[in-house]
């Protein structure tokens, strides 16, 4: 049999915890005496079109990612083996009563059956369909326990600004890092997978080496130092239901409840549940017994968390800022009356541009929407060809709608250098605690 893994994700522009998602796949072939040199790498884009040997590939990513024309659309030389799958994602909207209502999705996911769900709502929407699931969690909780931990640093990681209010004085009297998940590579390291994966495995061994707690909002953070034995702190202003499985492993904090969070967390133990996770993957990879039992202990388990009251579906949470704009909007546009206010979106996908062109453009119909910003694509969304954000300059009497969490840093820094007043300018996506944050809560608390 011949075995396979990915090696890329869909952008350049990405969060390094997908390709987390890809190491945990190499793990589990180390501990099948599986050599990497064995192995078939392929990126996300290729899955469709690849037409080499018969393989077996484990899956641990977004559906969305693989349906072409409302269909799954995996090559016919692919034997899928879903592990920790997820329906919901925020760059790719599927309308998934149509997706799972298709007679063909069915038949296939039927084929391939039981798929392993990664959170909950993709384990009801399987089941609903009347396909054999079960709940898996996040294969990121696989990694071995840390033995030499002996870290000094607290390590915000995308840490929501809601955080700053509540933190303990004692906080700022630490040495602190800030890092984030998002990270560009060039269309050369996308080409050289191995070295994308070498810059991953440094930047999480960061982690383990450097670090006494972790501070952060995403997931792929959270769940490996877990892993690894750090005491981590999960907060996200909005949670969606992609992180529900995780309440099984430590609390998540929405931004209602960072007022209780507990800044001294314990590391839970969970070399149980890892052991249960990495064996059923290697048999289901392998298909050398009867799972059935294992897929139902583990459902059972994360099932029986304690569970959060209610959960957005992830494309909803992602798209929450609304009010954001609106406070910005009745400010600065609502004066102008009738005047054209011309805008651009800043870091916008298809789904993303369709949502805030129709929110903007319904609520103050004399707004058009007249420019797209990115610094990494060049395609067309919404028949618009996005541009370098750099051309701002060249343009005065537009707008800027800053869209994805990877455009902060740079939008804030392009704004201070060509002197655009705030007037010109909002953030819906994210907004993450900086240095000069902390730098500026320090002289308060002095």
């Amino acid at each position: 049999m011949k075995y396979a893994n990915f090696c890329s994700t869909v952008s350049t522009n990405v969060n390094i915890g997908d390709y987390l998602q890809f190491l945990a796949i190499s793990f589990l072939y180390d501990q099948m005496g599986i050599h990497d040199d064995d192995v078939y790498y392929l990126g996300v884009n290729d899955i469709i079109d690849y037409n080499g040997d018969k393989i077996v590939l484990p899956v641990n990513f977004s559906i969305p990612h693989f349906v072409k024309d409302g269909r799954i659309a995996f090559s016919p030389q692919i034997i899928p083996v879903f592990i920790a799958v997820k329906l919901g994602t925020v760059n790719r909207h599927v309308d998934l009563d149509a997706f799972l209502k298709d007679e063909y999705n069915r038949s296939y996911f039927m084929r391939h059956s039981p798929i392993g769900c990664r959170d909950e709502a993709t384990y009801n929407y399987f089941r609903n369909f009347g396909i054999p699931a079960y709940i898996n969690g996040c294969l990121t909780a696989i990694f071995p326990k840390t033995r030499n931990f002996s870290g000094e640093n607290i390590v915000f990681v995308d840490a929501p600004k809601a955080l700053l209010q509540w933190m303990p004085e004692s906080l700022f009297n630490s040495p602190i890092i800030f890092m984030s998940q998002q990270y560009t590579f060039s269309e050369d390291e996308i080409r050289d997978y191995r070295k994308i994966f070498e810059f991953v495995r440094s930047r999480y061994d960061f982690y383990k080496e450097k670090t006494r707690l972790i501070v952060t909002s995403r997931l792929h953070v959270a769940l490996p130092c877990v892993a690894y034995g750090i005491p981590v702190i999960l907060a996200k202003d909005v949670v969606d239901e992609r992180f529900s499985f995780i309440e099984k492993y430590l609390p998540i904090y929405n931004r209602e409840q960072y007022q209780n969070i507990d800044w001294s967390p314990k590391t839970p133990d969970i070399e149980y549940i890892k052991e249960m996770l990495k064996n059923l993957a290697i048999n289901r990879i392998r298909h050398a017994m009867d799972s059935a039992k294992a897929e139902k202990k583990l459902t059972l388990m994360f099932e029986a968390r304690d569970k959060q009251k209610s959960y957005q579906d992830p494309h909803t949470a992602a798209h929450r800022n609304w009010h954001r704009f609106e406070e910005y909007a009745s400010k600065y546009w609502a004066p102008k009356g009738n005047e054209l206010i011309r805008y651009a979106l800043w870091g916008a996908n298809i789904n993303t541009a369709e949502y805030w062109k129709n929110l903007i453009e319904t609520k103050y119909p004399n707004s058009k929407l007249s420019a797209m910003f990115d610094r990494y694509r060049k395609n067309e969304v919404l028949g618009i060809s996005a541009k370098t954000p750099d051309a701002l300059q060249d343009m005065p009497d537009v707008y800027v709608v800053v869209c994805a969490v990877s455009a902060v840093s740079d939008a804030l820094a392009l704004f201070k250098r060509l002197g655009i007043e705030e007037e010109r300018y909002v953030i819906v996506s994210d907004c993450f605690i900086s240095q000069d944050d902390i730098n500026e809560k320090r002289l308060t608390v002095k």
